[in-house]
């Protein structure tokens, strides 16, 4: 209790003295500089932090600056609340920057090194406007998954033995990956004994073999991961472990095996949480490594990342940065600017720009619905409110209705929720159908941007409003982009609107092997393929790109009405091996309104590229694409 006092005075007496250092010079009054508070000789930096923060909201201060150093954040002091967050783990939630409820606030790292400690979400902005964010770097001291470099492998017993690099333990015959925990006098009489049961001890699961060659995904690497609560674990020597467990191969002697932990338990600690907040900025930020996603924004409007980038530390030797995907976007309206950065060594997308549908659980009356959400990332997840405008999707990604207004939101638990329509939808809507939230999805701009080395995709995109993807580079391990809803597992809406796809450069996706995947996948997740009614998307065009790729699928188009190919150079590379070469270059399947033209196919080996379009498609203009030769 001293401690927590004296730290309480020091920090008063701290952030009055830097105070009254602003007012001697009207030019400062609105920045409050932490050089002056001492926080460049603390050892954790979080209390500082806070208690600035609360003297910012006090006192109406709006920027608050940094002097250019390294800092330390610990969980110990930090202050926790309980967050809802999509597509990742909720939760109670410490963190060093608790932005709740502002009205202008700049925050200026001077290009500062933010190394985290244990679980934490460093920033969490909430229910506040005009913010930024920049200048800074954000790691951890102990990452959120294991890596350990295979040194030898047994392909008659399917074992392999791996020298690992992070925190772990093995204990009754497994491998768990050890994250950092806080220290307090108890555990330090008694030991880390809850450090399972909170889950400071994750055992290995979700894994991924890396090459550190290519700092990339190894090609083809679906051969060699292993399935989840298969893995066995022995340690032959300290930091030797002998892995066995199903997969199709042993990984090569010189790979890297990581491992995030286990299914639905690691998604803790997203770089940034943005919930319920508008005109936000995040300028010249690393983000080296979060134990989620880099950035999570949620029912939020109008954000800019200009040099975000999600990259990994020189010299550290880490493969991997976030453990997620590094920026995702979901019920965000307005404008989402995403340029000059750079996304690699992800363990998912680099994007995903996307609506989420609610499944009918009940039919109360003509006016009001139970609906649930399906995946555990969406529990608590808010869909709506009052207002809204909302319409019906059936099974076939139909609507049944025009846009309905919500008239009330009614919660009864983390899965369900009861929704009141301004108008009777009798014989409009079934169990099982989806409802979304047509309210909330933004506009947006990609531009300038490079995504390398990471597992899954570049960027996914269900937005039915213009959005432009021009002048990025692309290398991902899946599709670089993809374009789809489903209602299925993730349920994620909605349908493509108005998408121009322009001056990209694709090279060599699709190495991971993950089946027969195309560069550009627009894809909506249909129950049957045989029975497709209606389209989904519409007003797609992908014109002037170029395309590097050693695999045969550039586009598959599913479903769209308004489909431009047009200008783009197609060129064959020899990088690795075709894992699918039988498939066809274009495959146009159930659309309408599609032109193809002014295309180039160069391949190695001197066979033209080839065209698909299946017999549902209709009203089709192709011409004066050379060296593409149409299979039906």
């Amino acid at each position: 209790m001293m401690k927590k006092i004296t730290i309480a005075l020091v920090l008063s007496v701290l952030l009055n003295t830097g105070c009254n250092k602003a007012k001697e010079d009207s030019s400062v009054v609105s920045t409050l500089y932490l050089k002056v508070f001492g926080i460049e000789n603390t050892n954790d930096a979080t209390p500082v932090v806070v208690e600035a923060i609360k003297k910012c909201k006090k006192d109406g201060i709006v920027k608050l600056e940094f002097p250019k150093g390294i800092y330390h954040f610990y969980p110990t002091f930090a202050p926790d609340m309980y967050c809802a967050i999509t597509n990742n783990d909720n939760g109670l939630k410490r963190t060093a920057f608790p932005i709740i409820d502002f009205d202008k606030l700049e925050i200026d790292g001077n290009g500062s090194e933010f190394i985290f400690h244990g679980k934490m979400v460093p920033f969490i902005i909430e229910g506040s406007k005009n913010i930024t964010i920049k200048n800074l770097s954000i790691n951890w001291e102990v990452p959120f998954y294991l890596q350990g470099k295979v040194v030898a492998n047994n392909i008659t017993e399917k074992s392999f033995d791996i020298e690992v690099s992070t925190p772990y333990k093995v204990q009754y015959g497994h491998l768990y990956m050890s994250l950092e925990r806080q220290n307090s006098p108890y555990e330090e009489e008694y030991g880390f004994r809850f450090a399972m049961a909170e889950g400071y001890d994750l055992q290995v699961g979700q894994n991924i073999l890396w090459d550190p060659n290519t700092m990339a995904p190894l090609y083809n690497t679906t051969k060699y991961g292993l399935k989840d609560h298969t893995i066995a674990a022995e340690e032959i020597k300290k930091g030797l472990i002998r892995l066995k467990g199903e997969s199709k191969e042993v990984p090569p002697v010189g790979s890297m095996f990581c491992s995030k932990g286990e299914y639905l338990f690691n998604r803790t600690c997203p770089a940034f949480r943005l919930f319920k907040s508008k005109d936000l900025i995040f300028n010249n930020i690393n983000v080296h490594h979060a134990g989620a996603m880099g950035l999570i924004a949620e029912r939020c409007e109008n954000i800019t990342l200009d040099s975000f980038n999600v990259v990994l530390k020189e010299g550290e030797g880490r493969m991997v940065t976030t453990t997620a995907d590094a920026t995702h976007f979901c019920n965000v309206k307005g404008e989402i600017i995403i340029r000059n950065s750079t996304f690699e060594n992800m363990l998912d997308d680099a994007t995903n720009i996307h609506g989420t549908y609610v499944r009918v659980n009940k039919i109360i009356d003509d006016y009001r619905v139970a609906v649930e959400t399906y995946h555990p990332h969406q529990n608590d997840y808010l869909f709506g409110e009052a207002g809204d405008s909302i319409r019906i999707i059936n099974n076939y990604l139909n609507p049944t209705t025009g846009n309905l207004v919500l008239k009330n939101v009614e919660r009864i638990n983390e899965k369900i929720s009861i929704l009141t329509f301004n108008e009777s939808v009798k014989g409009k809507v079934e169990k099982y159908f989806g409802i979304e939230n047509v309210s909330w999805y933004p506009t947006a701009l990609l531009e300038n941007n490079i995504v390398r080395n990471n597992r899954a995709r570049s960027f996914l995109i269900s937005v039915p409003r213009k959005v432009v993807v021009r002048n990025n580079y692309f290398s991902s391990q899946m599709a670089a982009l993809r374009i789809t809803g489903d209602l299925g597992l993730w349920n994620e809406s909605g349908p493509v609107d108005n998408l121009i796809i322009e001056k990209n450069i694709f090279e060599n996706c699709l190495y991971g092997g993950n089946g027969p995947q195309s560069v550009i996948m627009i894809d909506p997740q249909y129950n049957d393929m045989n029975d497709l009614r209606g389209k989904y998307s519409k007003d797609i065009i992908i014109k002037d790109n170029q395309f590097k790729t050693f695999d045969a699928s550039i586009l598959k188009a599913i479903s769209v009405e308004g489909l431009v190919f047009e200008g783009n150079n197609i060129e064959q590379t020899n990088t690795y091996e075709p894992i699918f070469p039988e498939i066809p270059n274009l495959n146009i399947i159930n659309c309408t309104q599609v032109r193809i033209e002014n295309n180039t196919y160069k391949s190695i080996s001197g066979k033209k590229g080839t065209l698909n379009i299946d017999k549902s498609s209709t009203q089709i203009k192709i011409f004066n694409n050379n060296e593409i030769i149409s299979l039906n």
